[in-house]
């Protein structure tokens, strides 16, 4: 196998095994976007491939037909006003004196 490769039934796609974050990943390039997954034990790189495009697949026809039906994601409440809150303990104000820089410059 060489490094790029590619997948028959994955058209537009190209495919490459990198080491990194200290483990074998299969990275893929295709359609403006680059994908990446690691190798899991025994897999190939090309069924590795085929996961990983088939779980983007996947991901873009949900988004696609739940634009579709007109979903949109459900708006977060408001927070609830904070009328009549208070601190347990009032805080205390610092003195100058009190105020020390986090970074000292040694000359």
């Amino acid at each position: 196998m060489s490094n790029p490769f590619s997948v028959r039934w994955l058209a537009g796609w190209t495919f490459q095994t990198v080491f990194m974050e200290g483990c074998v990943q299969v990275e893929a390039h295709g359609f403006g976007i680059c994908l990446r997954t690691p190798l899991l034990p025994g897999e190939s790189p090309v069924v590795a491939a085929d996961r990983l495009v088939l779980a983007e697949d996947q991901r873009r026809r949900a988004l696609h037909n739940a634009w579709l039906r007109g979903n949109r994601i459900q708006a977060t409440e408001p927070a609830p006003p904070l009328n009549g809150a208070s601190a347990e303990v009032e805080p205390t104000p610092l003195e100058n004196s009190e105020l020390e820089p986090l970074i000292r410059l040694v000359a």
